[in-house]
């Protein structure tokens, strides 16, 4: 949306001019997913965004500002008339002259089509001025869609975020999704959105599982990744799977682009693959490597089979262990891979599994996972070591949980003699974790359990609070005789 700015700024410098509406209209092609044996249906999203600057904007009856623009779209298929509508577009309503000017002006429609050739044409005018007037003519090949896997659209994005608003045009899987209009990214840009439908996956016999999703950016198509910019994933079948993302493309140097998409195998082979070309302006990329290799004529999913993981760490474990490793992981994992390990729980699949736990020490030791896991393994074993008992192994005790989850406690408190109370523990941290904020971690053991100390009150944010903490950790059901306990002490400002 950044990209009017400069024009509604050299606006601001002169004199007001009305010329020929300026716009920027472009289209992707989509598929509804496949129903009851029949094909995926196609169906065409149109766009476009008018430049402020272009717009004749006037007072309305409540003295707001506002520009009325005359829209016409007409699409004709080869076998004769998809659409032929006319409407008024209205701006928002600006209370200056100066807010109209600075808004973003964009719309978008969806049409049912079928395969063939189209021909589509926007015409954008105002009352009374004909030379006010835009007209785009394009033709739209829709190919017909196998019975294989493919992508459907690719699309850059102007912005996207997630939203639960209801019956917006621009809502899409749980989110507002803004396509961008241009496939250029100018020095203001800072992040590369996108969006793609992966279609048929489902239909894939079993011997082709898991499957794995690289999307990259590249100077030719497919060709190796530059500065980094790859992203790997396990994907689980499905009839049609929304595909969004980012790349921070600060490092990426001004030239032209490809972002790829590819979907390979159990064996390395080729399943589907898409890809989009995009131009970069960067006057002042900052620093990173580029991966771009001399070799570049040769393709690099080609010459090197990222599925075969004989050779990597996750090898050496069997199922059991596997399902051990995803409990050790799950106190640092974010929430989508929370939700894929509590699935594991539910339906074990000893692949996925693997390729699960080798995606996640990529993700976070990238070209070294091996290494990242190794250093986790030393923290488990410290865990195990720490609060390990007679029935559960340290990482799967609450303490153990927290420790993985947090790191070591700025300061811990054991406190296991004070009268009229359990056993406890309080744990102090400064910025636990990801959080900003201090907090505190109170553990305790009703019973004396064997040393399985149970959490009964944080002060962490998202953790659990309980304002009745002082009616279970003493055991009369009072503080009255504990006003100078250590947990008192600690906890009275909290």
């Amino acid at each position: 949306m950044s990209r009017w700015i400069g024009l509604c700024f050299m606006l601001l410098l002169g004199a007001k001019a009305v010329f020929a509406i300026n716009a920027l209209p472009a289209y992707t092609v989509f598929y509804l997913p496949a129903k009851d044996r029949m094909l995926p249906q196609p169906y065409l999203e149109l766009y476009w965004q008018i430049d402020p600057a272009s717009v004749d904007f006037s007072k309305n009856s409540d003295g707001n500002w506002v520009g009325k623009i005359m829209t016409s779209i007409d699409i004709v298929h080869d076998t004769g008339i998809v659409a032929s509508e006319k409407f008024y577009l209205q701006t928002t309503p600006a209370s200056s002259l100066l807010a109209a000017q600075l808004q973003n002006i964009m719309d978008l429609h969806r049409y049912i089509i079928a395969p063939g050739n189209l021909t589509v044409k926007i015409t954008l005018s105002q009352d009374g001025v004909d030379k006010n007037k835009f007209e785009y003519v394009d033709t739209v090949s829709i190919g017909i869609p196998g019975p294989d896997v493919f992508y459907g659209g690719m699309q850059l994005l102007d912005t996207a975020y997630v939203s639960d608003v209801k019956g917006n045009i621009y809502l899409k899987n749980g989110k507002l999704q803004f396509p961008s209009c241009i496939n250029f990214m100018d020095d203001r840009k800072k992040v590369l959105q996108y969006y793609a439908e992966l279609h048929g996956t489902d239909k894939l016999p079993e011997d082709q599982l898991p499957l794995l999703q690289y999307i990259f950016i590249s100077k030719k198509e497919y060709d190796h990744p530059v500065s980094g910019l790859i992203q790997t994933d396990t994907i689980k079948p499905g009839n049609m799977l929304p595909v969004s993302g980012d790349f921070n493309i600060n490092a990426l140097p001004s030239g032209n682009y490809h972002l790829n998409i590819m979907l390979k195998d159990s064996k390395g082979g080729d399943v589907a693959r898409n890809t989009i070309f995009f131009q970069r302006s960067n006057i002042n990329p900052v620093s990173a490597a580029d991966t771009t290799r001399a070799d570049s004529s040769t393709q690099l999913f080609e010459k090197v089979d990222f599925l075969d993981l004989s050779n990597t760490f996750v090898s050496q474990y069997n199922v059991a262990q596997l399902k051990a490793i995803l409990k050790m992981l799950t106190p640092i994992a974010d929430e989508n891979e929370r939700i894929n390990i509590e699935s594991f729980a539910q339906r074990p699949d000893e692949t996925y599994i693997r390729y699960f736990v080798y995606n996640f020490w990529t993700k976070r030791s990238p070209g070294e996972p091996d290494k990242g896991w190794k250093n986790f393994t030393k923290q488990v074993k410290e865990v195990n070591k720490l609060f390990g008992n007679s029935r559960n192994p340290g990482y799967e005790t609450e303490r153990g949980y927290y420790y993985l989850k947090y790191g070591v406690p700025e300061q811990r408190y054991v406190v296991t003699a004070e009268e009229a109370a359990w056993p406890y523990e309080i744990w102090q941290y400064n910025a636990p974790g990801k959080q900003s904020s201090q907090g505190i971690l109170l553990f305790y053991n009703p019973g004396f359990m064997l040393g399985d100390y149970k959490l009964l009150h944080s002060t962490i944010q998202g953790e659990m609070r309980n304002s009745n903490w002082r009616a279970e950790l003493y055991k009369t059901g009072s503080s009255s005789n504990n006003i100078n306990s250590r947990a008192e002490q600690i906890l009275q400002n909290q």
